[in-house]
Formats: structure tokens, sequence, C-alpha cells
């Protein structure tokens, strides 16, 4: 996967930051600026009307005044934060976002976010430090991501660290070990029997600690492939290769 370039979208960094700077003093124009310098206004409009009329002559009155004033402030505030804000929302989804170079940096972006998004996973530790249940979807994900989808009628309670995954009509048994190295061959012949049960075309067995010798030497020639950290990334560096 190449790291997406300004050059391949036509955009500089200094164009980018210049978009987001006018994009930020445009916000805070319509929601900070604008709002508040209309709420007071009206605010105080309303204070100077409403003071001319009644003219408190003792305390009881003029923090009477006080009170009504602030209420009116808030009142005077707040509309016009909405529909402030309704102009931003308005300038971002529809003016804003139509321009050519709006989805140029979107485009970039988008596909900036996706290198970083493999890049974080082609990382050893990020396999290493993950519990079990999150190591079984990350590795899930890596292969929808290369076009094999989950048989959901074969996931079952009975094995909650099994999964058969499709691809070109074929079925694919998976299996996760992620407490220890796996050291028992054990599991290895429990597969073997479950491939056929499950009229499956291989077995593919993760290992979030890695295989002992003993293992590796036990599944050599037989349907079942053996994946540690290292082959996993191996895997993921093989999506979107372009």
């Amino acid at each position: 996967m190449k790291v997406p370039t300004y050059h391949k979208y036509g955009l500089t960094k200094a164009g980018i930051e210049k978009s987001e700077l006018r994009d930020r003093k445009i916000s805070d124009i319509l929601t900070h600026h604008l709002t508040i310098g209309i709420g007071s206004a009206l605010g105080i409009l309303v204070y100077i009307l409403n003071y001319s009329k009644v003219q408190p002559s003792t305390f009881i009155q003029a923090v009477m005044q006080v009170f009504l004033f602030a209420s009116m402030g808030v009142l005077c505030v707040g509309i016009p934060a909405v529909l402030f804000k309704l102009s931003e929302m308005f300038y971002f989804k529809y003016i804003s976002s139509k321009s050519k170079e709006k989805q140029k940096i979107k485009e970039y972006q988008e596909e900036r976010d996706e290198f970083d998004f493999w890049r974080i996973r082609q990382d050893y530790s990020f396999w290493r430090v993950m519990d079990g249940l999150s190591f079984e979807r990350e590795v899930i994900n890596v292969y929808m991501h290369l076009g094999y989808a989950v048989n959901q009628e074969q996931v079952s309670d009975e094995n909650p660290y099994y999964r058969i995954i499709e691809f070109g009509n074929k079925n694919f048994y998976v299996s996760f070990n992620t407490s220890k190295e796996l050291t028992e061959t054990d599991k290895i012949d429990k597969m073997q029997l479950l491939i056929k049960e499950k009229n499956c075309e291989s077995s593919l067995l993760f290992s979030q600690k890695g295989f002992s010798h003993r293992v590796i030497q036990h599944a050599k020639e037989k349907p079942i492939e053996l994946y540690d950290i290292n082959r996993i990334i191996k895997l993921v560096r093989t999506i979107k290769n372009n």
C-alpha cells in the first residue's frame, strides 16, 4: 500500500492548512462572534426599552430588572445561536462540500485514514497486546477485506473460538489460540477431523503467542495453515498493495 501524497490529488500541505483555517474562522464567526454580538445587542435593546418604561426606583425593582435582562439575554443569544448553528451545518454540508478543493481534500483524507488504519496493523505490538476477542475480530476483519465472508450459520456456542469463512464457493475452517503458545498437537488432530466433518477445503489456525516446533512439524503435509503474528502481518501487507 503506497503512502497517499498531496501531489496525487493536486494538493499542497499549505493549501490544506489554509482550507482548514478558513473553515475554523467561518465556524467561529457563525457560532460565536455573530451569535454573541447579535444576542448582546438585542438583549441590551430590550433592557433599555423596558427600563425606560419601568424606571425602577427601589432596590427590589432594580434586581427584578436585572433578572429580566438576564432572561431576555439568554433568549436573545439562544435564538441566534440555533439559527447560526443551522447556517454552519448548511455551509459545511452543502456549500463547502461542493467545491472541487474540498472534494479533493476529502478524498486525500479518506485515503490517508485508510493507509494509517492498515499501517497500525502491520505493527507487531498491535497484535501482541490485544485481548483474545479483539484478536479474533481483527483477523476476521482482515479476511473480510480480502473478499472472504463469514458463514454465520456455522457459528455455534459449542465452539466459540471456531469460524467457517467462505471464498470462491469454498469453505475454510478457522480456529484461534490466544492464551499461550500452542505446544500440544491434539488441537491439530481435532481440526483435521472437523475439516472433513464441516466439508471444508482446509483449516486456518491463528495463534497469538505462536507455535512450538513440535506443532509446526506435526501440521506439515496436513490441510492446516498455521498463522502466528508475523504471518498475519505479511497477510495484511497484501491488502490493497497498489
